[in-house]
C-alpha cells in the first residue's frame, strides 16, 4: 500500500511513503499526477520502504512527463536502502538525486 502527498507551489512536491509495488498501487497519484500545471517535481522517497520494478517504471513515466511538458523531475531523501536499489537498476544515472527537499529546489533555481 502506497501513501502519499502532493504539494504544489514554486515546484511540485510528490511525497510517497509505504509500499510501491503494482501499478493499481499508483492509480490515485497517477490521477493526480494528471492535474499538474508545474512540471517542475520534487519526489521524495525519504518514508517509501520497498519499490518495484512497476515503482520504478512510474517514476520513469513521472520523469519522461515532466520533461514532455517542459519541466523536470527530481528525486530527493532515498533512504540507504533505495539508494542500494538505485545503483543497481543505474537509476542514479538516469535521475538527478539529492539530499534535501532544499538541495532539489536549488536544482530548478539554477
Amino acid at each position: 500500500m502506497i501513501d502519499y502527498f502532493i504539494l504544489t507551489g514554486e515546484n511540485t512536491t510528490i511525497s510517497l511513503s509505504g509500499r510501491l509495488l503494482s501499478d493499481s498501487d499508483l492509480q490515485a497519484v497517477s490521477a493526480e499526477v494528471e492535474k499538474f500545471n508545474n512540471w517542475n517535481i520534487i519526489l521524495n522517497l525519504e518514508d517509501l520502504t520497498y519499490i518495484n520494478s512497476s515503482g520504478i517504471a512510474f517514476l520513469v513515466r513521472i520523469l519522461t512527463r515532466s520533461r514532455v511538458n517542459g519541466g523536470d523531475a527530481v528525486i530527493c531523501r532515498l533512504n540507504p536502502q533505495l539508494v542500494k536499489l538505485f545503483e543497481i537498476t543505474k537509476m542514479h544515472d538516469v535521475f538527478k538525486i539529492y539530499d534535501s527537499p532544499e538541495s532539489a529546489n536549488a536544482h530548478f533555481q539554477a
